[in-house]
């Protein structure tokens, strides 16, 4: 966990105290990748590998900081394409 409380994987993020808010972010995640047709399934070419993703996740304070908001974002890990 990072010191403002957000979890560093998807392990942590199913374990803490507001596991609800993380995976309902997680859920309005994939909803907006679908909705936006941001990617599509595709067969990969013969000795390829796909690239990895990972989870990213922050609380925003809105106004006062009472009023929360919890956000997941789902990322590729580009640094090992070629």
């Amino acid at each position: 966990m990072t010191d403002e409380g957000e979890p560093n994987c998807f392990q942590e993020a199913c374990k803490v105290e507001h596991s609800k808010e993380w995976k309902k972010a997680m859920e309005e995640e994939m909803n907006s990748l679908q909705e936006n047709k941001d990617w599509e399934l595709v067969n990969l070419p013969k000795g390829r590998k796909a690239l990895q993703n990972k989870w990213v996740y922050r609380i925003k304070h809105e106004g006062d900081e009472k009023k929360e908001s919890y956000k997941a974002r789902l990322v590729v890990k580009g640094f090992a394409q070629k």
